[in-house]
């Protein structure tokens, strides 16, 4: 798959200019286009994401790093692109047509044109794609006509729009994403490959139709509904801020921790412990861990204290009663399912009945007599079923609950035992760590000896400050936790409340029976998204590690380890987790690698289109990177860089890989617009000659 031809027609600075791009063969599957800073080569990746994207490209722009107008949004974009000397002498049109070959005999052409009135405002667009066999073209067809749509077809033929930022970017802007939040490009990541983005826009679609159907009956009841529903999305949104709220205390204590530990470092290096400085490091450290084991035993503590020991309040009858309905409704369901799940049979069973012409019945059956028959069929069908085992409940008590829920419940009943001998062993425990925290400050207090300057002394005090800050860390996760707890419990309720308010009204109109299966399908999807993300975390952790070997030249990384909550962690050789202050130029390495294994994992062989491609990265990283771009002969590698990224030196390291090159010449036309064109064949080569 490659891009054989992009054409720009009055966009940005370009009047007319075509880029040819052959297929990737015999080694050679890298294009360089080169030219100074504001010479267009970022108008190459935009002109690119316009022409197969359209209006949905802005948010894939921002996504690759590259700056869109996020306040006037895509008409603000247009305008700014419209050719200046194009406007100047009254034309109206812009266009950009990119043509994608999936082999040597299939090809598609898409030509996207943009109209301005005179004073350069964009009016209209229109977008036609031309399937291309053996160099032949066939009829245009137009997007969103007659059934045509260019998504639909970049999803089978190209690279969908939610997973295009892993293929076009820009290289420099790019490690800023690892700089802001690597959970949040490592979930966007995985969410455009397992097609969430897809989902959560069909959910609220969904959510939209119930909205817009529930308008046409509203009654008093369903305006306490909606007071139910005010009150308990409000809950779920304090519930997100307090997770929300959670995770940021976590990277703050990792942080600290990192302080600590490099704090540490440097009071060891300043004479800590009387010259004995290995000694005070691990008395300091063994503090730390005693203290880690403290914070887990008050956690424990609380679990007792405001998640189990509640239900001991009440009487053991009331729980084994509760414990008895719940197990007699699970089976129930158990059985309702599987008489549903036989329905369909019955169906089968009355059409092949239908069928049978022999032997003949003479005379036929009257009217009377098939219905007679057939309500003997379903008598009997149903005499199968009923009535239902013995143990199965009688009656639905806790009809608030999902068949997910009551298992649940049930398994929380079985966890909720807490014996004398676990509070005692806690409280002894939690003494016993305390005393030798203690002890172990003592020891440290010895051993940092004499200071002469006060260096160690500001040093130590500036070390206390920061396990000040991560106890507050831990004492505000505790107290979220807390809130959190309270929330769920709330939600809980509120939610059964809720759900048994909305059930009674839509069970009264056949229109609110759409709606409420609307919403199972909507919680069917709120189900799946968090249990899509374990099935690729390991793969994509696997394909970042094997890139950021390859293209890092520090050793000291053994694997990258990506979670299910999008976390990920960078471990030694010894397994344990590394924490160093990255520079701009590791930055580009971790996001450049979690950017390819994302490409990888996708499965798709698409080019990879970047701008300004090396930054600021160091000769060694830009070999690296660039090894690694040669390293896949058959994926396209279209590069768009200054002459200080990739310059002679390293174009002749990589020349023998390269199959086109193009040198992008800039020119003032006046009225501060202007002109750029391509010199095909051409790479800063005067530099190196």
């Amino acid at each position: 798959m490659w891009v054989s031809k992009i054409e720009l027609v009055c966009f940005k600075s370009y009047q007319h200019q075509e880029f040819t791009f052959p297929e990737p063969s015999n080694g050679k599957n890298v294009v360089l286009i080169g030219g100074l800073n504001g010479y267009g080569k970022t108008s190459i990746l935009e002109a690119l994401y316009l022409c197969l994207y359209g209006k949905d490209a802005l948010a894939h722009l921002a996504r690759a790093g590259l700056k869109t107008d996020d306040v006037r949004g895509y008409p603000t974009f247009l305008e700014k692109a419209f050719n200046g000397e194009a406007l100047r002498d009254g034309r109206d049109t812009m266009l950009v047509r990119v043509t994608v070959h999936r082999s040597k005999l299939k090809a598609i052409e898409i030509t996207r044109k943009w109209y301005f009135r005179s004073n350069g405002s964009w009016t209209d667009e229109e977008t036609t794609v031309r399937a291309i066999t053996r160099n032949v073209p066939e009829m245009p067809r137009s997007d969103g006509k007659n059934g045509f749509n260019l998504a639909d077809m970049l999803d089978d033929f190209f690279v969908p729009a939610h997973i295009a930022p892993f293929f076009f970017f820009d290289g420099e802007e790019v490690k800023k994403l690892a700089d802001q939040s690597r959970i949040e490009q490592v979930k966007q990541g995985l969410e455009g490959l397992l097609g969430v983005v897809l989902l959560r826009s069909l959910s609220d679609r969904l959510r939209q139709f119930e909205q817009s159907r529930r308008q046409g009956v509203v009654t008093v009841d369903e305006e306490r509904l909606a007071v139910l529903e005010r009150s308990l999305r409000e809950n779920e949104r304090l519930e997100r801020e307090v997770v929300q709220q959670i995770e940021t205390a976590k990277e703050q204590k990792r942080l600290l921790t990192a302080e600590f530990q490099s704090i540490l470092e440097r009071v060891t290096s300043a004479g800590g412990g009387g010259g004995d400085t290995a000694t005070y490091k691990e008395l300091v450290e063994e503090r730390e861990q005693f203290r880690n084991a403290q914070r887990e035993n008050l956690r424990a503590q609380e679990e007792i204290l405001s998640g189990r020991l509640p239900f001991h309040l009440a009487s053991k009858s009331i729980l084994e009663t509760m414990r008895h309905q719940l197990e007699a409704e699970v089976r129930y369901f158990k059985w309702e399912g599987e008489k549903q799940a036989l329905e369909p049979r019955k169906n089968e069973f009355r059409t092949a009945l239908d069928r049978q012409a022999f032997p003949s019945i003479d005379p036929p059956l009257s009217d009377g007599q098939q219905s007679a028959l057939n309500a003997r069929i379903d008598a009997a069908w149903g005499a199968l079923f009923y009535p239902p085992p013995d143990d199965c409940a009688d009656r639905i008590v806790h009809s608030y609950l999902s068949p997910a829920d009551r298992t649940k419940t049930l398994e929380f009943l079985d966890s909720i035992a807490v014996s004398h001998r676990e509070v005692q062993d806690l409280l002894s425990e939690h003494g016993q760590l305390t005393q030798r925290i203690d002890d172990l400050g003592r020891k440290i207090s010895k051993l940092e000896g004499i200071d002469r300057d006060g260096t160690l002394a500001a040093l130590t005090q500036e070390l206390k400050a920061v396990q000040q800050r991560i106890e507050k860390c831990d004492e505000d996760m505790r107290a979220e936790e807390r809130r959190k707890t309270a929330l769920e419990t709330d939600i809980l309720r509120q939610r059964a409340d809720f759900e048994r308010e909305k059930k009674k009204l839509d069970e009264s109109s056949p229109l609110r029976s759409i709606i409420t299966k609307s919403e199972r399908i909507r919680a069917v999807i709120e189900d799946l998204v968090p249990a899509l993300f374990p099935l690729k975390v390991k793969e994509l952790g696997s394909s970042m590690t094997q890139v950021y070997r390859q293209l890092a030249h520090k050793d000291q990384v053994s694997r990258i380890v990506i979670a299910n909550d999008g976390t990920s962690k960078i471990l030694g050789k010894s397994g344990k987790a590394i924490t160093f202050d990255r520079s701009a130029g590791e930055n580009q390495i971790f996001a450049t690698a979690l950017i390819a294994g994302l490409a990888k994992v996708s499965g798709i062989n698409a080019p990879l289109v970047v701008d300004t491609p090396l930054g600021r990265l160091d000769s060694r990283h830009r070999r690296n990177i660039l090894q690694f771009w040669t390293s896949d002969a058959s994926r396209q590698v279209i590069l768009l860089s200054q002459d200080k990224e990739i310059d002679p030196e390293f174009y002749l390291r990589i020349a023998k890989h390269v199959s086109k090159t193009y040198l992008l010449e800039h020119m003032d036309v006046g009225d501060g617009v202007g002109r750029t064109s391509a010199r095909e064949d051409r790479y800063f080569m005067e530099a190196a000659e």
